[in-house]
This record gives C-alpha cells, structure tokens and sequence, in this order.
C-alpha cells in the first residue's frame, strides 16, 4: 500500500511486442570521412583538439609534396635532356668530368695568345677559349667544391643560351627576356657552356671586376645547395661541424691573374626576405665606399657567426663571401648559409691556428628563427680587438653591446 500511495508500482510494464526498434541511420561513406576528420557538434573539446591538429600536419604535408614534386617537374623539364644531360647525378658528374678535363687541358698557343692582357695563370686558357665569362677557379680542401668560376653580366651584354638557340626555348632565358629575373644571375640554371642546367654553375656578382691589378673589395660567389653532393652544398659542412672548418678552414680561389688563398673568419645563417625579419643585404657589399662599410659589414659577419676563429681583420683587408640555399628549418622562404673569409696578405703564412676555432656563445639571428628556435641574442661576446679600428668603430656610431 505505502508503493500505491508513493506513486510506484512493483510491476513492470509489459512490453509491446508489435513495437519496432528504432534503428540509429547509417551515415554514407562521405559524411563518416567527413564528420571524422572537420570538427563536428557533439565532438569533445579532446577531440575537437586533436581533429585540427590533424588537420594542420594534414595541409603541411600536401604543401610539402606539392613543393617536391614541383622541384622534380622543373628538373624533368630540362631542355638538357632532350639533348642527353639532365641534372641527375650522371648528368652532373659528365659535367664535372668534362670541366675538369678542360681544365687538365694542355692548352694552345692560339688559346694563350687570346687572352686577357696581364694574365698570369696560362693553365686556365682552354677554360677561357670555352667561355670568356670565365675568371677563375674555386677550391677548398677536404671538400668537393673544385669548380670553375663564371661572371654574369646585365642585361644590355644578354644574350640567349645555347639551349635556346638550338631548340627555341629556354624557360630560364624566356624569364630573363620577360623581366621576371635578373639577367645577372643567368649563370643560377645555366652550365659552363651556357646550356640549360638546373644545377646551374658556380658564379661571381656582376658588380665585381678581376684584373691584373684588381680584385672587388668582397668577391661575393653563388652556388646552389644541390642534394648534399654538388656546387656549394659541401658548405653545409661548416654549419653543421665544428671539426670540420677546423680541418678546411682555408678557401684558394685563383683567378686569371693571382692565386689567392682566404682564412674563414665567419660562418652564418641569414635571410633574404622580409617576412621573415629585418634583411642583412650582404649581397649589397661587394666594395667598400669608406672605412664604415667594412666596419660594418664585418661586425654584422662576426655578430652572426656560428664561431670565433681567431683570424684577425683590418680596413684595406680582401674578403671573399661565398653564399648558397639552406632550406634545412622549414621556412617557406629561403634561408642563406654564408661564409666569409680574409685574403691571406703578402708574407704571411696562410696556415691558420685551429686551436682558436670556438663555437660562439651568442648568435644574431633573424627574427623568425628566433621565434621558432628561442636562440635570442645575447649580446656580442667575440673578440673585437680581432678587428682593427673595431673598437674605435662602435664607439663612434654608439653601438658597444656588451654580452648580458
């Protein structure tokens, strides 16, 4: 009685046995891929997380196929390999081959006989018969870079290469032509015989000029970062290991006319764009107006670098820049690896005292590593009495900065 008056029965209502069960609907295959992958109602904060976290690796990955696979299709696109070379390690090697070849070449007296006036190094006459653009040779021991030199010019001295004018076409030179890029760096996808060749050859700012009695203040050479096997990516070396500048810490870059040999005193990453910090335009310095160029574009050289090498400069000094792609920490604009070197002067020994090489314990980074890697500056920690008139330098124009 007290579960009448409670309002609860003891007794179980009896089941309809003609009623049907509801059945949940089946979603189709498209609304279960997509309501599993886009945020959905009902979906837990854990996974609403987790969905758009799979969503951005998701967009990284097509990005970064699309990339590689854009690079292959321009390589594939090669006007080369209609004619038998393409830019595949076979092509590259024939190339290099061929090169060092010409070089070994005893040359002719007709070859001596054209060349500029004041040439001293006569071994290089076959390489100039070649291509007159030619101006001299690039090696660093330990390493595979051994390469002929060539100069670009702007563009009033352009004209098309031999790919184009076999075949009639030359996307790189159809570039150029249209003014989408800089006849000066004609020499970024073209070969030593001025064919088409992705991989391009090694060459110096335009703006430089070698002769028998001039050198620019900063001979500054290009050279792609090629697959860690070709033109420049034996750089990546200097980055990466210490011992390794310690075993090549020289660079000899002979032209026509001097045998010229360059102790490394700076190793550094920078960028080119904007977007990702404020640009250190070293491309900009291949000579010195006055004492504060130098100045300070050795400063920004040695605020940078990865090392201390103990190498001393002064105003009046020769630098060489060398200058190639790093594409190793994921920005979608490229990064450049540099190293920097002082001429070896008259009289002195061009050995270099290893024992000096230390890593740097404050680096200037560009912002956008900064972000990503949390490497802040820390103040200037390398020796400046290194550098004569340095001092006198910062004082000048206010900017000591010493470490924290």
């Amino acid at each position: 009685m007290a579960d009448m008056d409670m309002g609860i029965s003891t007794q179980q209502p009896k089941k309809n046995p003609n009623r049907k069960k509801k059945k949940k609907k089946k979603q189709n295959l498209f609304m279960s891929i997509v309501t599993g992958l886009i945020p959905w109602k009902g979906d837990s904060v854990t996974e609403i997380f987790r969905k758009i976290i799979f969503l951005a690796s998701l967009i990284i990955l097509v990005v970064a196929l699309i990339l590689i696979a854009n690079h292959f299709i321009t390589t594939l696109q090669d006007p080369n390999a209609i004619e038998g070379g393409t830019t595949s390690d076979t092509g590259e090697d024939q190339a290099q081959s061929y090169i060092i070849d010409l070089k070994n070449q005893s040359p002719t007296q007709a070859q001596i006989d054209q060349m500029p006036e004041g040439t001293l190094n006569e071994e290089y006459a076959a390489l100039y018969d070649a291509n007159n653009d030619f101006v001299g040779w690039i090696s660093i021991a330990g390493t595979n870079v051994d390469y002929p030199v060539v100069q670009s010019h702007n563009k009033d001295d352009f004209k098309p290469c031999n790919t184009y004018e076999k075949l009639g076409y030359c996307s790189f030179c159809e570039s150029i032509m249209a003014g989408k890029d800089s006849a000066t760096e004609f020499y970024l996808h073209h070969d030593f015989d001025r064919n088409y060749l992705f991989a391009g050859n090694i060459f110096a700012d335009y703006e430089g000029t070698f002769g028998p009695d001039k050198m620019p203040n900063n001979t500054i050479l290009y050279g792609h970062n090629m697959l860690y096997k070709y033109q420049f990516s034996a750089l990546n070396n200097y980055r990466n290991n210490i011992e390794f500048l310690k075993s090549s810490p020289v660079i000899d870059f002979n032209t026509l006319y001097n045998n010229n040999k360059y102790k490394i005193f700076s190793v550094f990453l920078t960028n080119t764009s904007e977007s990702l910090g404020e640009v250190f335009d070293y491309y900009n310095y291949v000579s010195f107006e006055n004492s504060d160029e130098f100045y300070h574009y050795v400063k920004e050289c040695m605020d940078r670098s990865l090392y201390e090498t103990g190498v001393d400069l002064e105003y009046g000094d020769e630098l060489i820049t060398l200058s190639t792609c790093d594409q190793s920490l994921g920005f979608p604009e490229n990064v450049r690896l540099i190293v920097v070197a002082r001429k070896v002067r008259e009289n002195e020994s061009p050995e270099v005292d290893t024992s000096k090489i230390v890593r740097k314990k404050s680096i200037k980074y560009f912002e956008a590593y900064i972000t990503a890697y949390g490497d802040k500056w820390k103040g200037r920690t390398w020796d400046i009495s290194l550098i004569n008139g340095m001092a006198e330098y910062l004082k000048k124009h206010g900017l000591e900065d010493p470490a924290e």
